[in-house]
């Protein structure tokens, strides 16, 4: 009678052990890899969505902007308009309202327009026009209405996203500049609610010159800054920046005050 021997089958304890262990670690290690990506991926989507929340609230700011600016224009384009009211939804910025501002120059034959008689009671104080300060104020970001354009600091550059209201009609050589100049106390406020603001005229002068000779309008210190910069640069592009030709200039000059 043979007696098998079963030895041969029996594996040692210490090999289960080591193979549970290895079964442990990759385990872990699967477990750590997929923890690993889903942390990633949340950052990523979180930053991607931070991004794309702050450029919907800049361009959000840019059409908001840009609304109230072609509401408080009304004022530039009829006489018989002088107030307007418009809304801003601040969500956390800072609107600040003031005098000075870029200032600019128009001149009519070499002749200040400050130093014209028609002038004379505008308030136009110096060597040029300070256009004032109407402005908001959101993170990095600088939105400002200056006569009538919409102007966008960031990063140290501006561009003008909203030209003013400045034309130039070649069948009959007419220059029409109309500029808006905000006069008062430096102010500000910064709330997360939206926020009412009314344009009220002060004072309207409105001059036609016919054989003006030379019509010019220009920044005087146009590399000063960003946003005197971005004027100069639009005033470069508008065909009457200064010409010998016109036969006749069309020049309005409003003063206005912004409460709220």
């Amino acid at each position: 009678m043979s007696c098998r021997d079963h030895r041969s089958d029996t594996k040692p304890k210490w090999l289960h052990d080591d193979r549970g262990v290895s079964e442990v670690v990759a385990f872990v290690l699967v477990f750590g890899i997929i923890l690993s990506s889903i942390a990633l991926l949340s950052v990523t989507g979180f930053q991607a969505m931070d991004d794309y929340q702050a450029i919907e609230q800049q361009r959000n700011g840019e059409r908001a902007m840009g609304a109230l600016a072609e509401n408080f224009n009304d004022v530039l384009r009829y006489d018989g308009i002088d107030q307007r009211y418009g809304e801003l939804s601040l969500r956390g910025g800072t609107i600040r309202t003031g005098s000075g501002g870029t200032a600019i120059n128009v001149s009519v034959n070499g002749e200040f327009i400050g130093d014209r008689s028609a002038f004379a009671e505008s308030g136009i104080d110096g060597d040029s026009i300070e256009l004032g300060e109407f402005s908001y104020e959101s993170g990095s970001d600088t939105l400002s209405y200056e006569s009538g354009a919409v102007i966008r600091e960031s990063d140290g550059g501006a561009v003008v996203l909203e030209d003013p209201l400045l034309t130039y009609n070649e069948e009959t050589d007419t220059a029409i500049i109309s500029l808006v100049r905000i006069d008062g106390d430096d102010r500000s406020i910064q709330s997360s609610e939206s926020t009412g603001f009314t344009l009220s005229v002060e004072n309207r002068t409105t001059e036609v010159v016919d054989d003006p000779g030379t019509v010019s309008v220009e920044v005087p210190t146009a590399e000063s800054d960003a946003k005197e910069d971005a004027w100069g640069r639009t005033l470069e592009d508008w065909e009457a920046g200064e010409r010998d030709d016109v036969d006749r200039a069309v020049i309005t000059v409003v003063t206005v005050d912004i409460s709220y």
